[in-house]
């Protein structure tokens, strides 16, 4: 989720709060019908808001394919478990709201967004994964480009052809999308584990630092994969240069000289892999 998304989040989830805690509840034992219903339109609002947003996470998450089936089972899991709260929740208020006392009305809107941590952290959690998911199908795209890479530098020092910067090049660019590799493992190995603090210090802090740590390493790899494209636009640019292999080197190759480097190259993920 990008950085504004978030800061919109939490300046409407204190909106939210702002908006019904002092107003409606300071110091009164009766309710209109009119603010009852007002709060429970809030309440509504507010719990349709986060609803929508872990629907539409579950559906990312669900449709990842580079993570273990234990991780994305235990994601998925969160993500319901939490659907179910929060829409027990909203039911209760709204069919309780006209008839239950101001401080039990208090107590379920405060509710909702008494998970708040458990809300952010899945809602980290999933978009993270959704990220890494993304980085190593890049992974796994830049590696089989690697392969005819060294099979068309091969090629062209049979075919008399200096290919030591090429060789370089290519070096520098196994090993950037080998260390994009470890860093999004990493950065799932960071978050996946994670449970809520409930309330517990100790755990929220831990959970804070896991995720920027996790976070880092996804913008690491994408990086890696910025460099590693610029390594391959210069293969690409020498393989045009060289002489082309004899008769024999090019009937050997055909069948990995279908496809051009450059319409196999992977474009970079957008900035910050939508977090």
């Amino acid at each position: 989720m990008p950085n504004r998304e978030k800061t919109i989040l939490w300046i409407a989830t204190a909106a939210i709060i702002a908006s019904i805690a002092p107003p409606v509840f300071a110091q009164t034992t009766t309710l209109s019908s009119a603010r009852r219903t007002t709060i429970m339109k809030l309440a509504d609002q507010e719990s349709i808001r986060r609803l929508t947003a872990l629907n539409a996470l579950s559906a990312r998450v669900n449709a990842v394919i580079n993570l273990s089936v234990t991780d994305k089972t235990n994601l998925l899991s969160s993500i319901q478990n939490q659907i179910h709260i929060l829409s027990a929740r909203k039911q209760e208020i709204d069919s309780e709201a006209m008839s239950s006392s101001p401080s039990e009305l208090k107590d379920d809107v405060d509710s909702i967004t008494a998970w708040h941590h458990d809300f952010a952290l899945i809602l980290s959690q999933g978009t993270m994964a959704a990220a890494a998911d993304r980085a190593l199908s890049i992974v796994g795209i830049m590696n089989d480009l690697g392969t005819k890479f060294s099979a068309r530098i091969q090629t062209a020092q049979s075919a008399g052809n200096n290919v030591t910067a090429a060789t370089a090049t290519l070096t520098d660019f196994n090993n950037k999308v080998s260390d994009a590799n470890t860093q999004t493992t990493a950065a799932i190995s960071d978050v996946v584990p994670l449970v809520p603090d409930d309330g517990d210090a100790a755990i929220a802090a831990s959970n804070t630092a896991a995720l920027k740590d996790a976070r880092a390493k996804i913008v690491a790899a994408q990086q890696d994969f910025v460099a590693a494209r610029t390594d391959a636009q210069t293969i690409i640019k020498a393989l045009a240069t060289w002489s082309p292999p004899t008769p024999a080197a090019a009937s050997t190759t055909s069948s990995t000289s279908s496809t051009s480097p450059a319409s196999r190259l992977p474009h970079p993920p957008r900035k910050g892999f939508g977090l």
